[in-house]
């Protein structure tokens, strides 16, 4: 220890103190001690809370990327939060789809967004603080202004939308809808259709899916909130149709290592299954040289374990619904998150199941069925089952902290990876890994 080292320069290596025999006698002067410069603070332990943003048709459009110290669940130094960003890829991002970045105005004076400016690029700079002077309002307004010089949009949200003149420089407004009674929020969003039409309007805070549709109907254009992973009352409760249930059967033949034509025989008893597995074979994601025309055929050059996945994909797929589009991305972040983290932990064989746990943790969502119907229908292994039903087994912890880190609950998310013996930073680099491999798979697929 470094105390310990200072007592040994002190006083010798292992020697006796010996007093002076002249108390009055001039003493020796100390030996300086050379003391170590204090070593600057290590950034504070940050992780990025994805939020998604759902457009008008359910579909993920984009999402609010918020960098979150570990210590206060707040914005970490600017630094930091600027590393969170460039791992996040966000330019790329932004050039398909809308990415929401927010920031305060001191952050944007002093260091360069402009790398990450894409057109859907959007930064949400907080608002002054009610009562602030007209010098700090005006500043505030300049820094709008040179986002949109930049070429980038500006989003408010809080009480920027009061300010004068901001609305003028607004792309995006953010409405809190638990700021308001039903009878304010319907005035609030007509006043703002009516002073600016092109506006566009996102209702964060939305708890279930009525009130999704509640606010499309009074004019918003996307909405946020812990809604989308929650179950539909208005959804059609047979969504087990024939096309999933052959899937299913297909899954479970492949769990008990069936030969390729029983595959091919049930595939063929549902043409969208049966058509669905040609264009796979014939797709550039499979990587063929040559066509594929028949069923037998396509299941032979998939491959069993390729071939698991797509089925498990499609579960998701041959509904038709946008939502179930958006289902399917949000799970398979989760599956491949989790995939990541195992395979950093060297678990070899329990990455493929902890991919099918992430993949698979939605289901019930989507098949408007409690999830123990829907384990009944699948022969699982039994670590993913006991996730998926109960939470239980040693994959419990790692479903939790997918979860958590979707939700940025920075407290659970920290004792999690304590738990798990993960460092914080890679399970920050899985999540963004992970998200930028589900951007690339469902443009594949």
């Amino acid at each position: 220890m470094a105390f310990g080292r200072i007592i040994k320069t002190i006083f010798g290596q292992g020697e006796s103190l010996v007093p002076s025999p002249d108390p009055f006698a001039a003493e020796t002067p100390p030996v300086a001690v050379a003391v170590p410069a204090p070593q600057p603070a290590a950034p504070p332990a940050a992780v990025m809370h994805r939020e998604e943003i759902l457009d008008g048709r359910s579909r993920i459009a984009g999402y609010r990327f918020t960098p979150r110290d570990l210590l206060r669940g707040r914005r970490p130094p600017a630094a930091t939060a600027l590393d969170l960003l460039r791992a996040e890829g966000i330019a790329g991002f932004a050039q398909r789809r809308l990415a929401v970045v927010p920031l305060d105005s001191e952050a944007w004076a002093a260091n360069d967004y402009r790398p990450f400016i894409a057109p859907n690029t959007a930064f949400m700079v907080d608002a002054p603080a009610p009562g602030a002077g007209g010098e700090a309002v005006e500043a505030w307004l300049a820094v709008l202004r040179e986002i949109r010089e930049c070429g980038a949009k500006v989003a408010l949200a809080g009480g920027g939308a009061a300010i004068p003149g901001a609305l003028d420089l607004a792309d995006l407004l953010f409405v809190n809808l638990a700021d308001y009674s039903l009878e304010a929020f319907e005035q609030a969003m007509r006043g703002f259709q009516h002073s600016h039409p092109a506006l566009r309007l996102i209702v964060e805070n939305v708890q279930t899916w009525p009130e999704y549709r509640l606010c499309l109907a009074r004019g918003a254009a996307f909405a946020l909130g812990p809604f989308t992973t929650l179950a539909d009352e208005n959804d059609d409760k047979t969504r087990l149709n024939q096309s999933r249930l052959v899937l299913i059967e297909m899954l479970n033949l492949l769990r008990n290592d069936a030969d390729a034509d029983e595959l091919a025989a049930v595939a063929k008893r549902d043409p969208v299954v049966a058509v669905s597995v040609v264009s796979m074979a014939n797709s550039p994601a499979a990587g063929l040289s040559g066509s594929v025309a028949s069923v037998d055929q396509a299941i032979v050059v998939l491959g069993r374990a390729y071939l698991y996945r797509w089925l498990t994909i499609s579960l998701f797929r041959v509904g038709g619904s946008p939502r179930d589009e958006a289902l399917l991305e949000l799970a398979l972040r989760r599956g491949r998150f989790l995939e990541i983290l195992a395979r950093e932990r060297a678990l070899g064989k329990e990455a493929d199941e902890l991919f099918l746990v992430g993949l698979l943790s939605l289901a019930d969502i989507l098949l408007c069925m409690p999830m123990a119907k829907v384990v009944e229908r699948m022969n699982l292994p039994d670590g993913v089952t006991g996730v998926l039903v109960g939470n239980d087994g040693p994959h419990g912890r790692y479903l939790l902290l997918a979860i958590a880190m979707e939700k940025g609950r920075v407290e659970q998310i920290e004792r999690l990876a304590g738990l798990l013996g993960a460092d914080v930073a890679a399970v920050e680099a899985a999540s963004a890994a992970a998200r930028q491999w589900t951007d690339e798979a469902l443009a594949g697929i």
